[in-house]
C-alpha cells in the first residue's frame, strides 16, 4: 500500500563548484561537489541557471549577514532545485571542515557525518513551497551522481575555502593563538575577518571570525600592552555555548618566535612540523590560561 510513497528524497548539501581534469562541459553546465545526508561525497553536473539561482539565495543571506548553507531540494522524483538555509555557528564551523575533507580526502571522518544530515533537514520544510514555485520547470536540475569521477578530482578555486595547513583535521584544538589578520577573499562576508591562527596542537589554520569581535579584542590588547609595556598575543577560546577572545603575556623572544611562524607561512604557504620547544611553551601556557 505504501509502494508509491517517497520516504527518502534525494536532498543534498552543495559544497563548491569543481573542475575535473580533461573534462569539457558545455557552457551552460557546471560540476559541483556535494554531500548527501549519509556523509557520502559525490559530484554532479547541473545547469548554470541552477547555479545562478543558488547564488541568488546565498546573496540574500549575505545581505542579511546570516550564516548559510546551500541545498539541493528534490521537489519531485528526479527533479531538484537549490535553496539556501540559515545555519548555526557550530554548523558553519563544521561545514568548513566538511569542505576541507571533501576536497582533500574525498570522504568525511565519522565525527563530521552528523552535520550534513542536520543541515539538509533544515530545508525539508520548504519542499512544498519550492514545488509550487518551480512547478513549470521542464528540466532536472541535478544529474545522476558519478562517484568515480572523484578519483580524478583536479583543480578547484583555492580562495573558495579555508583549509588547515598542513594537516587536515576534523576539529581544531582550542585555545587558538591569533598570529595575523589576513586579507579578505571574494567569498569573505563584509562582517567577517580572516585570521591566521596556531591551534593547541601546533597546526596552522585560516579561520573566519566576526569583524567586531577581533576589532574589540585588538583594542583591549593594545590598551593592555601600553599599560604594561609588555609583549603578548591574542587567545581565542571556544566553548559549547560561547567563544571568547582574551590576551596572554609572553616574552619578547616568544613574540619573535610567533612572528617567525607567520613569516614562514607568508613565504611558503604552510607551517612547520614538528614545532619548536619555544612554541610548545607558548601553547602550554595558552592551554593553562583560565579565561572564564
Amino acid at each position: 500500500m505504501g509502494l508509491f510513497n517517497r520516504h527518502n528524497p534525494n536532498d543534498v548539501l552543495y559544497l563548491t563548484p569543481i573542475q575535473v581534469e580533461n573534462e569539457q562541459l558545455p557552457e551552460d553546465k557546471i560540476r559541483v561537489l556535494y554531500c548527501d545526508a549519509k556523509g557520502n561525497i559525490r559530484s554532479a553536473v547541473i545547469e548554470n541557471s541552477v547555479y545562478e539561482l543558488a547564488k541568488s539565495y546565498v546573496q540574500e543571506r549575505e545581505r542579511a549577514h546570516k550564516n548559510y548553507a546551500t541545498l539541493s531540494i528534490e521537489i519531485t522524483p528526479g527533479k531538484s532545485v537549490p535553496f539556501a538555509v540559515e545555519i548555526s555557528s557550530e554548523q558553519v564551523y563544521a561545514l568548513g571542515n566538511i569542505l576541507e575533507h571533501a576536497l582533500k580526502r574525498r570522504k568525511l571522518p565519522d565525527i563530521l557525518k552528523k552535520y550534513p544530515k542536520e543541515i539538509i533537514r533544515l530545508g525539508e520544510g520548504k519542499r512544498e513551497e519550492l514545488k509550487l514555485q518551480h512547478a513549470p520547470a521542464e528540466h532536472d536540475t541535478l544529474s545522476e551522481a558519478t562517484p568515480e569521477i572523484l578519483n580524478r578530482l583536479a583543480d578547484y578555486p583555492e580562495d573558495s575555502i579555508e583549509v588547515a595547513i598542513p594537516i587536515y583535521k576534523a576539529e581544531y584544538r582550542y585555545p587558538l593563538v591569533v598570529l595575523k589578520r589576513l586579507s579578505p577573499t571574494e567569498q569573505t562576508r563584509p562582517n567577517m575577518q580572516r585570521l591566521l591562527i596556531l591551534d593547541s596542537d601546533g597546526d596552522l589554520a585560516i579561520i573566519k571570525v566576526p569583524l567586531g569581535t577581533i576589532d574589540e579584542a585588538e583594542r583591549a590588547f593594545a590598551k593592555w600592552k601600553k599599560a604594561n609595556n609588555s609583549a603578548g598575543c591574542i587567545i581565542y577560546s571556544w566553548y559549547p555555548d560561547d567563544f571568547l577572545m582574551s590576551h596572554m603575556e609572553i616574552t619578547e623572544f616568544q613574540r619573535k618566535t610567533l612572528d617567525m611562524i607567520t613569516q614562514h607561512f607568508e613565504e611558503t604557504g604552510r607551517g612547520e612540523q614538528p614545532i619548536s620547544a619555544d612554541v610548545q611553551v607558548i601553547l602550554a601556557r595558552a592551554r593553562a590560561l583560565k579565561t572564564r
